[in-house]
């Protein structure tokens, strides 16, 4: 019995095939993606390998078996795009959310972005991180604004920054209502 188990834990799996939606820039990967939110379509934001990039560290991974209604629903937006399909899930190492507490506070770390509340007021007190030109702007909108009552940073900026800071803020809020 024991020896079915750990056989089973090492066993190889079949991932289903996936496809990666890339564009040329981070903002048409977050209009993208919303648009395909929007009409239902199952999709989130990977890491694309080097070798398929088209000038962005962003993609959107979907199921190879909506492709044909998910390119209808993209040609609308009127932007270049790439396709590519791939047998294996690419890493998501976007969605790592590392939290640290000391000394009443409680931050939240996402790729290079940082946000930090208050433990007892759940204010925002701190954004840092990135180089993105939109960051200070989503900073001082946050800045001081309990965590539940925020809006969301990709509602204020469209950066790759915004983006990590928003997993951060939803990892965050999640964890405080948890």
């Amino acid at each position: 019995m024991m020896w079915k188990a750990i056989k089973n834990l090492f066993a190889p799996r079949r991932v289903k095939p996936k496809g990666i939606l890339l564009y040329a820039s981070v903002q048409e990967v977050i209009q993208a993606k919303k648009i395909l939110e929007e009409k239902k379509f199952s999709v989130r934001l990977v890491a694309p390998p080097p070798a398929v990039r088209l000038g962005c560290d962003l993609a959107i991974e979907f199921d190879i078996l909506e492709q044909e209604a998910l390119e209808t629903a993209v040609k609308a937006l009127g932007r270049l795009y790439k396709i590519v399909s791939t047998e294996e899930m690419l890493p998501d190492i976007l969605k790592r959310a590392f939290f640290t507490e000391l000394d009443g506070y409680l931050m939240c770390r996402v790729g290079n972005m940082k946000i930090t509340i208050e433990k007892n007021s759940q204010k925002i007190v701190n954004i840092s991180g990135g180089g993105c030109p939109d960051i200070p702007y989503v900073a001082e909108k946050l800045y001081q604004v309990k965590i539940l009552e925020a809006p969301d940073p990709t509602a204020i900026g469209n950066s790759l920054c915004a983006y990590l800071l928003q997993i951060a803020f939803d990892a965050l809020k999640e964890k405080v209502k948890g």
